[in-house]
């Protein structure tokens, strides 16, 4: 009896040491079916959705919020038990914001996210995991205008001051096919380019028609700058149409410079240098056009 009294203080502490369990949070399957994205916005970076959302879990049922959006409609489908498990769907057709990149338009690719996660419990509470094996998108799924690729199921974690929260999210890449792109952004603005590049087989004594089709084709190319960017939101980089329309405007600048002082040569009765003034600056011209694209094209798109 003696020796128990003396070995129960140490049982005590060694209990009282001892690690508790630390409680393991749910785990939430959910997954995804895409019906349609009807209408991309680009000024305001937003787009309309259609889509089913269903889960999978045990014990309570999760209460979602969406992040960055705002359902217009959420219509219940089913709650059933289906192998042991919870099962919940809903369809929802809504609004959402995303932060799209111009940076390479008008070859531009947008991640179109949805995201959301549980309005009260944390990630120590509540995990999402994604139903990858059923969910999917429309195989005719279309959107105007654009390519989609990539349908993607992501989690993870959301940071708070407080507390962190399990984060799902799902989207689709959309795209602009390359060949319209360009056939609809920059073969038009390398008509004009080309139509002001003409001024050089004209005779320097027709300085007037040369100094015309400059001013002339230089308020095209502007109007025309203008009108393939209005589609878009107000942007504090230059997208990659910016950078080649800055080319073209520097090569416009280069012909009416050179037009001017063959103009001036001309003038002087010099119309022989002014020829060959004119030949040298024509030779110049393919490196000019290099040298402007490496330092626009290239070195601007580091900024």
């Amino acid at each position: 009896m003696k020796y128990l009294l003396l070995a129960l203080p140490l049982v005590l502490l060694l209990g009282l040491g001892s690690p508790v369990a630390a409680e393991t949070p749910t785990k939430v399957k959910v997954g995804v079916w895409i019906n349609a994205i009807e209408k991309v916005d680009l000024p305001s970076q937003t787009f309309t959705i259609d889509f089913y959302i269903w889960f999978k879990y045990k014990g309570e049922k999760p209460d979602i919020e969406f992040l960055k959006g705002t359902p217009s409609v959420i219509s219940f489908i089913r709650q059933e038990e289906r192998n042991g498990e919870n099962y919940l769907e809903y369809r929802v057709k809504g609004v959402y914001v995303s932060s799209l990149n111009f940076r390479s338009f008008p070859f531009d690719e947008h991640l179109l996210r949805v995201e959301l996660e549980d309005k009260y419990r944390g990630i120590s509470e509540l995990v999402f995991e994604p139903d990858e094996e059923e969910s999917g998108l429309d195989p005719n799924l279309t959107i105007p205008g654009w390519q989609v690729k990539d349908f993607r199921l992501s989690v993870d974690e959301h940071v708070y001051p407080d507390e962190n929260y399990s984060k799902f999210s799902f989207g689709v890449t959309v795209y602009r096919s390359k060949i319209s792109a360009f056939f609809k952004y920059f073969f038009p603005i390398l008509i004009i380019t080309l139509i002001s590049l003409l001024t050089f087989s004209i005779s320097v004594k027709n300085f007037g028609q040369r100094v015309g089709i400059c001013v002339t084709t230089l308020m095209s190319a502007v109007a025309y700058h203008l009108t393939a960017l209005s589609g878009l939101p107000s942007l504090g980089y230059l997208t990659l149409f910016d950078r080649i329309m800055l080319v073209v405007y520097t090569l416009f600048f280069y012909n009416l410079i050179v037009s001017v002082q063959a103009m001036r040569l001309v003038e002087a009765g010099e119309v022989k240098r002014a020829e060959e003034f004119e030949t040298k600056m024509q030779n110049l011209l393919p490196l000019l056009v290099l040298g402007l694209f490496f330092i626009y094209v290239v070195m601007l798109s580091f900024l």
